[in-house]
């Protein structure tokens, strides 16, 4: 899944002489917290909604101006990278949001709620249905097993992801409608461990 498909397109920006208040005001019209700097079509820089609350000082509030504050290297990617690397790079840095360029171009912006949506809608959370959680079986064919019988049972994977925890790695299993006891029944007969269901 590349950044492109769920990245903002219609940024809002701001110019890099613009006042502190300007940018507050900017920041809530939109409901945003992150403005890239933008100077003659080039994106310099970054300023967000917390280096505004930490700089500023009522006295000072007209008198600083963007660029005083702005992040001026900020962590970027491009549009083709994956969403595992933003969200990687978002949480390693501890960042809120990542400028999108394509050849220098701002061209977009990812946030943490971004990735949070894009989670979301890839692994079905919101839709209705139920999971069901599994250690798979330490051998060749177990996971295809595993979703035989969940669809013999009527069931339809809306997702699979998985958590590992050592040497334990617990698959997920995103499933709308079908037999769900019958299924977790027949997989703990058939030897898998730790089979539980989740509504």
């Amino acid at each position: 899944m590349k950044v492109n498909s769920w990245m903002i397109t219609d940024v809002i920006t701001i110019k890099p002489e613009a006042g502190i208040r300007t940018a507050l005001m900017v920041m809530k019209k939109h409901s945003v917290r992150h403005l890239p700097v933008v100077e003659n079509g080039v994106f310099i820089g970054l300023v967000t909604l917390g280096d505004l609350k930490q700089a500023i000082l009522a006295s000072m509030l007209e008198q600083l101006k963007v660029k005083d504050v702005m992040i001026q290297n900020p962590y970027t990617i491009t549009p083709d990278a994956t969403l595992e690397k933003a969200a990687r790079i978002i949480y390693k840095k501890n960042i809120g949001c990542l400028p999108i360029l394509d050849s220098g171009a701002l061209v977009g912006i990812i946030t943490v709620n971004d990735i949070l949506r894009a989670f979301i809608e890839i692994m079905g959370v919101l839709k209705s249905g139920s999971r069901i959680d599994v250690a798979l079986k330490h051998i060749p064919g177990s996971l295809d097993e595993v979703i035989s019988i969940i669809e013999s049972k009527g069931g339809f994977i809306i997702s699979v992801g998985m958590t590992i925890n050592g040497e334990k790695t617990i698959h997920h299993f995103r499933i709308s409608g079908g037999d769900i006891p019958s299924t977790a029944q027949e997989l703990t007969n058939l030897g898998y461990k730790g089979v539980k269901i989740i509504e």
